[in-house]
């Protein structure tokens, strides 16, 4: 059987020490309202993925560290940001402790 041709995206990685305890709250309520209300994002137990190029009205509510990493994802054609407890962190972002 032949390799079939896949569709690939690209993906930023970045530290989830960027998200503020209300940037959490947002990708929180996306997963405990399935979908309803949020920022579009999977979570597991070292981050969360989130969807870089939709929900534009949700990240009006996100801190400036998590809007200017959103918007330089998807400058930087990138679907998704994995933020990931092991991700570097991103110079001139904020960072918060947790």
């Amino acid at each position: 059987m032949p390799t079939p041709s896949l569709p690939v995206d690209r993906f930023a990685d970045v530290s989830t020490a960027h998200l503020s305890p209300e940037d959490r709250a947002l990708l929180d309520r996306y997963i405990e309202t399935a979908g309803a209300d949020g920022l579009s994002c999977l979570v597991g137990p070292y981050g969360w993925l989130v969807c870089a190029s939709s929900e534009l009205q949700a990240a009006e509510h996100a801190s400036p560290g998590l809007a200017a990493i959103l918007a330089a994802a998807r400058e930087q054609d990138c679907s998704f940001v994995l933020f990931d407890r092991d991700g570097l962190p991103v110079d001139g972002v904020q960072t918060y402790d947790f």
